[in-house]
């Protein structure tokens, strides 16, 4: 009985001195990269957001499917319209529709899922929105430029499929691949559906222990998470590969790809390599040693406020 007691002493204190450890990891690590929680902002608040900028307009919409941000430049110049899609966090890229329409460029910031007409998470959100979209500014035989950071890059070279009027394509930190969603739960599926049917798409079960473990701990002590492993993994063992690659052979225009050599989130500059060599002559690539932004920018509220959601890249 002694023996059982002595051992189950020395268990509770290598489990306490664990969770001291965990918890010493996340004070730390909090303080080193200064993640600031609180900092989520409401990014369906509409009210919210400024509704002029330096030379134009900028109204909300909502229509069908398609809820985002127009705006209007009082002096517009001679170029297609341009389209802008943020990552993962859901944003609009609100802050850089702003600073292309200040150089005169007709905008749209588009919400692809969140927004109260649209899917709650990004999981199978309907590719079909961008009719609606299309159809509410009579853009349908009109050529447009799409601009898509990372997941938002996932989504606009899936769109090039089925919308030909897309003859600019510019990508952040692009996939090659359709993931899956990324609602974590029982009922997650492929990122995209199109006529009710889901895009094939990679499957994070084949994501091996070891890599799922780490990134695991590392959001357990708050370290900057990394899921480029996390990605690779799924690719490397993923049975599917083929049948999720985004299909580059129905875009007829021109491609700009941007990409980080040491993109940690995902492996963006492999993508934008395999994209460009797919696409040959209509793609032109440029690489930096650090990632190329995944989420949209900081937003500048109505009251001159600049708030951000955490970036861990």
């Amino acid at each position: 009985m002694k023996r059982f007691l002595k051992v189950l002493s020395v268990f509770a204190v290598l489990l306490l001195l664990a969770v001291l450890s965990i918890f010493g990891m996340r004070v730390y690590n909090h303080a080193t990269y200064q993640w600031n929680e609180e900092a989520t902002v409401n990014l369906h608040d509409y009210e919210a957001y400024p509704d002029t900028f330096s030379n134009g307009q900028i109204t909300h919409f909502e229509d069908g499917l398609a809820n985002g941000f127009h705006l209007q430049p009082d002096d517009p110049i001679d170029a297609p319209p341009v389209v802008l899609f943020g990552g993962s966090e859901g944003s609009s890229n609100f802050e850089e529709a702003v600073r292309l329409a200040e150089e005169g460029y007709e905008t749209y910031a588009l919400f692809f899922f969140g927004a109260s007409n649209q899917p709650e998470t990004l999981n199978r959100v309907p590719l079909e929105f961008f009719s609606d979209f299309l159809k509410t500014f009579d853009l349908e035989e009109t050529a447009v430029t799409v601009i898509g950071y990372s997941k938002g890059a996932e989504l606009a070279l899936n769109l090039t499929n089925y919308y030909p009027m897309i003859e600019k394509l510019v990508l952040y930190t692009p996939s090659e691949y359709t993931y899956m969603g990324l609602e974590f739960s029982a009922d997650t599926g492929s990122s995209w559906t199109w006529g009710g049917e889901e895009l094939p798409y990679i499957n994070f079960d084949g994501v091996d222990g070891f890599t799922m473990f780490t990134t695991m701990f590392d959001m357990l002590v708050a370290s900057p998470i990394a899921y480029r492993d996390t990605y690779e993994s799924a690719v490397e063992n993923a049975k599917n590969r083929e049948s999720a690659r985004i299909n580059t052979s129905n875009f007829e225009g021109r491609a700009l790809l941007f990409a980080g050599e040491k993109d940690e989130m995902w492996q963006g500059d492999t993508a934008a390599r395999q994209i460009g060599e797919a696409l040959g002559s209509q793609a032109r690539l440029s690489f930096t040693e650090k990632p190329a932004i995944h989420l949209a920018c900081p937003l500048t509220m109505r009251d001159g406020t600049r708030r951000h959601r955490p970036s861990k890249r």
